[in-house]
């Protein structure tokens, strides 16, 4: 699965700003396939410079197009491409503490009503004003030339560029996931697993998504849910693969892909193993047309 993040970091060639707590980029798409997952351990802001791009999650749909920007949760997604035309993007990536530091020191101040979320969504769109756009495109100057321009200067521009979006009526719900992201001393594993346990996540990657070492992530887990993850992304996944068999027309490798197996090949030997039957002869012998 595409680890956003770490790519951008660690691959030479891309216009980049590397903070501390932050990492500014401009890219063409590198990955070649109409669809593919996606995954990053930081939140993110894409703006659109480009072509165009959808971003599929369970609840949505998000095809954003040149000009357009969108904010997104850390975690996984799917995104479909479009060939036709070139795609080019600005990606800022955001750690949970340069989040928590702009809403105590720039956003809280300067917006009112400010309120937690319980269950926010993991995209959502930007209004993008003149101001924005200009803000946007400034930080092209600095990415030509990253060795060169102070990372205090850029950390102000991104500050700011994040207090023009939050004062805007219109992104009034991203004001507000902001801030129910920095109230968050910690994130729960319980609200990580279940929002992402149907993507093809190695058990390190969920410790990563969830701020923690393997082994810590590993005791924590044991502890909420007493058992291993290994099994618990197992039972979920062939659950969820039971209940899109059941109701849905999907294929196989359609279901396969949809509940974070690696090949459908996985899932008949994981599906074979728990239930002594493959999933084809299941499908059948539960779908009404067999009674």
């Amino acid at each position: 699965m595409f680890d956003s993040y770490k790519h951008f970091l660690e691959t030479p060639g891309y216009h980049k700003i590397i903070g501390e707590d932050y990492l500014i980029v401009e890219f063409k798409c590198p990955i070649k396939e109409e669809l593919f997952a996606a995954w990053s351990e930081c939140h993110s802001i894409v703006y659109v410079l480009n072509g165009q791009k959808k971003w599929i999650t369970p609840d949505n749909d998000y095809l954003v197009q040149a000009d357009q920007s969108i904010f997104i949760r850390k975690g996984a997604f799917k995104n479909q491409q479009y060939f036709e035309e070139s795609f080019c993007v600005l990606m800022f990536f955001m750690k949970d503490d340069f989040i928590k530091n702009c809403i105590e020191n720039d956003i809280r101040n300067e917006t009112t009503e400010l309120h937690k979320m319980e269950h926010p969504e993991v995209i959502y769109r930007i209004d993008v004003t003149e101001s924005l756009r200009v803000l946007y495109e400034s930080f092209f100057s600095y990415l030509k030339e990253p060795n060169k321009t102070p990372q205090k200067i850029v950390e102000l521009k991104f500050r700011e560029m994040l207090m023009n979006i939050c004062l805007n009526p219109k992104n009034k719900n991203i004001k507000n996931v902001l801030f129910t992201l920095a109230q968050q001393s910690e994130y729960p594993i319980e609200q990580i697993m279940e929002e992402q346990y149907f993507y093809n996540l190695n058990i390190e990657e969920y410790a990563r998504l969830c701020g923690k070492s393997l082994s810590t992530f590993k005791r924590y887990f044991k502890k909420a849910y007493n058992t291993t993850p290994s099994k618990w992304l197992l039972s979920k996944r062939l659950n969820l693969a039971r209940e899109l068999m059941l109701n849905t027309d999907f294929t196989i490798q359609q279901i396969c892909y949809d509940c974070g197996f690696e090949s459908d090949s996985h899932f008949v030997r994981s599906f074979k193993s728990t239930y002594g039957i493959t999933p084809n002869k299941w499908r059948i012998q539960k779908t009404p047309a067999a009674s």
